[in-house]
């Protein structure tokens, strides 16, 4: 599962427009999403699906992503922990046994990791891939967990610690991933990062 936002300029990475401007921010941000979305939905070993916002964009989403029209869902909540945990339970009602929900803005992320995160799932209750800045790029699942949505403080430097505890308080087992990057600022997009997205733009094509 791949949340993702339709690349309107001001409504993505509005940390990262603050630096560089919101049509830049939008570029960017959209150069990255469409890497994610073509390398991980290449494998045979899981089904990819999109969920996208704002649910009006539907046709616009389309028109960017192309591909099968039955992996294209909006996403549905007030806040991202419910967008998450709706979304769960629509794969999980459709005869999931178990799911991975990552971003479309971890330029790092690969088909091994999503692969390792499904492979954890046959032993542990949860995995998370913690970002480096505090939240996380991936949580994987094998049955509907609400409690973990709940009262976390999203986009904050809190999610993974507020997340792990509340884990914990139910003791439920978890697996951590290697620890990856999302973008956030201009801070982060180093010289290596730029060259990674055009690295993989070209083999994309």
């Amino acid at each position: 599962m791949i949340f993702v936002k339709y690349p309107e300029p001001g409504r993505v990475k509005t940390r990262l427009a603050q630096d560089l401007g919101k049509q830049r921010a939008a570029e960017i941000y959209k150069g990255i999403a469409e890497n994610v979305i073509l390398r991980l939905s290449k494998s045979s070993n899981y089904k990819t699906i999109i969920f996208f916002d704002p649910p009006e964009m539907e046709k616009g989403v389309r028109n960017w992503l192309g591909g099968d029209g039955d992996r294209f869902f909006p996403q549905g909540g007030d806040s991202l922990g419910i967008k998450m945990l709706n979304a769960l339970k629509q794969v999980f009602i459709n005869g999931a046994s178990r799911a991975v929900i990552i971003g479309s803005d971890c330029i790092e992320i690969s088909e091994d990791i999503v692969s390792q995160a499904f492979k954890a799932l046959n032993v542990v209750d949860v995995v998370i891939g913690p970002a480096e800045d505090g939240g996380y790029y991936l949580l994987g699942l094998k049955r509907l967990i609400p409690e973990i949505f709940y009262d976390i403080e999203w986009s904050t430097e809190l999610v993974l610690h507020q997340t792990i505890k509340r884990l914990k308080a139910n003791q439920l087992n978890f697996k951590l991933l290697k620890t990856l990057k999302d973008l956030d600022h201009s801070g982060d997009l180093s010289h290596d990062i730029i060259l990674k997205i055009q690295k993989r733009q070209t083999e994309a094509c």
